[in-house]
């Protein structure tokens, strides 16, 4: 079955974009929390150069992220860093101007799921696509819909009945936020935007619940 063109978004240069990863079929995209860690050091390798994070979180059978893309000569200058032969295919073709940035950032995430991929049906002797392909994305629209994506993310636990208390689920970002570990996400400036740590809090509290009845489009 086709997937709608609204779930189809071009990456856009400096434009925030939700992605949203989900398995074929009936399969587990993980079996466990090294599968979990492994997946999250694949995307943090393959996201690099090409994306900001702002928000994730992973389920058993799919995945969310919200990014921000890198700009075309920023993406270029990464790829520069790089040895000829250390490039993949999509990417020569884009420094040599034969496919346009969205193809390029298209590439790459296929690129990080794929790999992930290959990885799990080696580990559990398994054939076959992981992921519906393509994958959907979609282009946030305005400042009202970043701040609920990153709620809605961060609360997806609550849709699907994994956990009654999102706040305390090990596999999305919304406890990285809270920590002073190191991490890939843009800290600061989301919990800027939310006006600091406990407004942060208060705003998810208060919000999650809202959006999973009203919302009723998403996945």
């Amino acid at each position: 079955m086709p997937v709608n063109k609204k779930y189809i978004s071009d990456f856009l240069p400096n434009r925030y974009i939700h992605i949203i990863g989900k398995a074929a079929g009936n399969t587990q995209l993980f079996m466990n929390d090294d599968n979990r860690t492994y997946f999250l050091k694949k995307y943090a390798a393959y996201s690099n150069g090409y994306f900001d994070t702002y928000a994730y979180t992973l389920l058993d059978n799919h995945v969310h992220f919200l990014v921000k893309c890198t700009d075309d000569v920023l993406l270029r200058e990464h790829l520069k860093t790089f040895q000829p032969d250390m490039l993949k295919t999509h990417q020569k073709k884009y420094l040599y101007e034969e496919i346009n940035f969205s193809e390029a950032c298209e590439f790459q995430f296929k690129d990080f799921f794929i790999a992930y991929a290959m990885a799990y049906n080696k580990m559990f002797n398994r054939r076959g696509a992981l992921f519906i392909n393509p994958f959907r994305r979609i282009l946030v629209e305005d400042e009202s819909h970043f701040t609920m994506l990153i709620i809605y993310i961060h609360a997806n636990v609550l849709k699907h009945g994994v956990r009654k208390d999102f706040m305390n689920y090990n596999w999305s970002s919304f406890k990285a936020f809270l920590s002073g570990k190191s991490t890939l996400l843009k800290r600061e400036e989301v919990l800027d935007w939310f006006g600091g740590t406990e407004q942060f809090m208060k705003v998810h509290q208060e919000l999650s619940k809202y959006y999973y009845e009203h919302i009723y489009a998403m996945e």
